[in-house]
């Protein structure tokens, strides 16, 4: 997400939120608090099997029981079987008995398994103290388990959420790229890298944190027939991996017209509207491909200082600012679509416009397939908008008041 888009919500947002969820926030910090203490790392490996394993009763209000339902607030990982304990208590629908069950993976009795299990506790959180990464993702616990807890003993730097589809929908929200993101507690670390660049987010409880991206962003789409995740958007390193630059403008489909909806709306505003992030999927392609270009022609100090305006100031008549091999200025706008060519047009201010005509060494850059795995990206330099096979309409009028203007009622008499 552009970053003034994400100051904006954060303004509007986590005031609300830390003002709603405080009581509720500081309730299940003490939970948390209280569990480490509990279960300090000298005394996992001195945990008795029924006070570790859940479906003992209501009663039991057990190791598992606490991380799982007590502090459900601070993070689910409800609705995936108990066999994510390593080990439980209960039965199997080919099996009505109660007994211990676990995964031959960690033992061949149940006195194995228990003790195998009770030392991956205690390797993971010995992994996290030595940010032995590696060691986290080679840990043999299921990742919701291994998140939940990796977030209530490090809480700063693994983010309250557990469940890998969640984690994606997230990381491609907000357009995380450089990362290495090849498991769960690698995208919660990321997305806690990304709170730290937010005082506001970051001074706030990791929760608060979570309920913002939901707020935000919503929750993955499922397929009805599958169940599975539809990713609505690639992640950006793969964008970015198959983009590349074209030298023909795609052709649209012959007599298909730019139209307004019943709203006297574009349709592409519409879809503009819908997703924002179209816009600025585009312009992280581009920045991304222009330090490539840079880069593949001997300039990699020039690579460096190129400047993504567009993420602290819309304003200024251009998104980024790269540099011919010689040195000099490229000023770049970037225009964005999800089609394959420019049947649905695009949108440009009457600021970027005047940009074009006076800066010297003005771009424009169109991309095409924006939010697929492959996008296209064609070059006008000191593009002419008006003639020039394309048609330039006016969407808006820009009202002020003048000495001549006469208010009645709740109208304007101009």
């Amino acid at each position: 997400m552009n970053r003034l888009a994400m100051a904006e919500e954060i303004d509007q947002r986590v005031p609300i939120l830390a003002s709603c969820d405080h009581d509720e926030l500081k309730r299940a910090e003490q939970l948390r608090k209280d569990f480490v203490s509990d279960y300090s790392v000298k005394k996992i490996p001195y945990i008795k099997l029924d006070d570790y394993v859940i479906g003992k009763g209501r009663d039991n209000h057990s190791f598992c029981y606490r991380l799982e339902r007590e502090m459900d607030v601070l993070g689910n990982i409800l609705g995936a079987q108990a066999s994510k304990f390593g080990i439980y208590y209960g039965r199997i629908k080919s099996d009505p008995t109660r007994r211990y069950r676990f995964a031959s993976r960690w033992g061949g009795n149940y006195k194995e398994a228990f003790k195998s299990v009770k030392q991956a506790i205690v390797d993971l959180l010995a992994a996290a103290h030595q940010n032995d990464f590696i060691a986290i993702a080679q840990n043999k616990m299921s990742p919701m388990f291994k998140g939940k807890i990796l977030f209530l003993y490090y809480p700063n730097q693994y983010a309250p959420i557990y469940s890998w589809p969640y984690l994606q929908h997230f990381v491609r929200a907000l357009d995380l790229v450089d990362e290495e993101l090849d498991c769960e507690a690698d995208v919660q670390r990321a997305l806690m890298r990304y709170r730290a660049k937010w005082p506001k987010l970051r001074n706030q409880h990791p929760v608060l944190y979570q309920r913002f991206l939901y707020q935000v962003f919503g929750n993955p789409k499922y397929s009805a027939s599958t169940g599975r995740v539809i990713p609505n958007i690639p992640l950006l390193r793969n964008a970015v991996e198959g983009a590349q630059f074209i030298s023909k403008m795609p052709t649209s489909p012959s007599g298909v017209r730019f139209k307004f909806n019943g709203r006297g709306k574009f349709d592409y505003e519409r879809q503009q509207r819908n997703s924002r992030r179209i816009g600025d999927r585009g312009e992280l392609v581009v920045l991304a491909l222009e330090k490539q270009r840079l880069i593949e022609v001997g300039k990699p100090k020039l690579a460096k200082q190129i400047d993504h305006i567009a993420q602290r100031d819309d304003g200024v008549g251009f998104d980024i600012l790269s540099f011919e091999v010689d040195g000099r200025k490229r000023p770049i706008e970037v225009k964005a679509t999800s089609a394959p060519n420019l049947q649905n047009g695009f949108y440009i201010t009457a600021n970027e416009l005047e940009k074009s005509r006076k800066l010297p060494n003005y771009h424009l850059y169109l991309v095409f397939s924006a939010t697929s795995k492959s996008p296209r990206v064609f070059i006008m330099k000191k593009p002419k908008l008006k003639g020039s096979g394309f048609v330039l309409q006016p969407l808006n009028y820009h009202v002020t008041r003048s000495g001549n203007v006469k208010v009645k009622g709740s109208g304007l008499e101009l």
